[in-house]
């Protein structure tokens, strides 16, 4: 069922519902289907820049993950891979053939588990500052820690500094364009984002499936990423048959916002390559 929403934001939206799931979809452009998953704690706004790229020559559907952007918070938790399945059943639906399933961080999580669950789904992906491992339980439990506080709290400045310093690079945080997203942190209730964090923060280990997904894949990575280190990237980008790596100089765990043209050259070359 879609429905038009009450909001304004960079690209039309509109909701698809099924069973208990409900998603923001901003849809743009014509052609063959890229679907794009952003990271926690932003919103498809991440994507403009990627889609006013493709959308020349491709259909893009930009999602919100549960309790970030147009989609409400869910009433009950999730996992990972409940996502994924009613991500897949909203697929089946809607998208005539296989798409390109653009995912950062939280995002490329669920387009790997789409990929092993589905790959007659899969036209190719593109993963960005994302990683198939169980969080580390040196990082989970700080991690659950800020959600608790934010939900009992609010998110203040400093811990809105904490979000933006895990996420940017130094020079993307000492430029006036971290600014609408400094505010954008300050906005984050905890209760809508807490469902999203812990299934994140949950996950578990799909790297031994790896070698499973044939698609043609570009993983992109930046070199300063603090959450998910290079390193990690390397070791697991080699896993996969048929992927590509691209390291962004300068760039921390965030590239759509801190690097959109270069990222969206990028993944138009590759979109466009296929």
């Amino acid at each position: 069922m879609d429905t038009a929403l009450p909001r304004t934001t960079a690209l039309p939206a509109t909701a698809w519902t099924f069973d208990d799931w409900t998603f923001g979809v901003h849809e743009v452009g014509r052609g063959r289907p890229v679907v794009l998953m952003h990271g926690l704690l932003t919103d498809s706004r991440v994507w403009t820049p990627v889609t006013d790229e493709l959308a020349r020559s491709h259909r893009t559907l930009a999602i919100d993950a549960p309790g970030h952007g147009y989609s409400p918070l869910r009433p009950v938790g999730f996992t990972l891979e409940d996502e994924a399945d009613a991500l897949i059943a909203w697929a089946e639906r809607e998208l005539a053939e296989p798409a390109v399933w653009i995912g950062h961080s939280m995002g490329g999580m669920k387009a790997m588990r789409i990929a092993l669950a589905r790959p007659d789904l899969v036209r190719a992906l593109v993963l960005v500052s994302t990683q198939p491992y169980a969080e580390p339980d040196r990082t989970r439990h700080p991690y659950e820690a800020m959600v608790e506080t934010v939900r009992t709290d609010g998110m203040s400045p400093d811990l809105a500094d904490v979000v933006a310093r895990m996420n940017f690079a130094r020079s993307f945080r000492d430029d006036e364009r971290v600014r609408p997203w400094l505010e954008h942190f300050l906005t984050i209730d905890g209760e809508e984002i807490s469902g999203a964090c812990q299934a994140v923060y949950r996950r578990g280990d799909i790297s031994s499936r790896l070698a499973e997904i044939c698609a043609p894949t570009l993983v992109v990575h930046g070199r300063d990423d603090v959450p998910i280190r290079l390193v990690v990237a390397q070791e697991w980008a080699a896993l996969l048959p048929h992927a590509q790596l691209v390291v962004l100089p300068d760039v921390g765990h965030t590239p759509p916002c801190e690097r959109p043209v270069e990222l969206a050259e990028v993944i138009g070359r590759f979109v466009n390559s296929l």
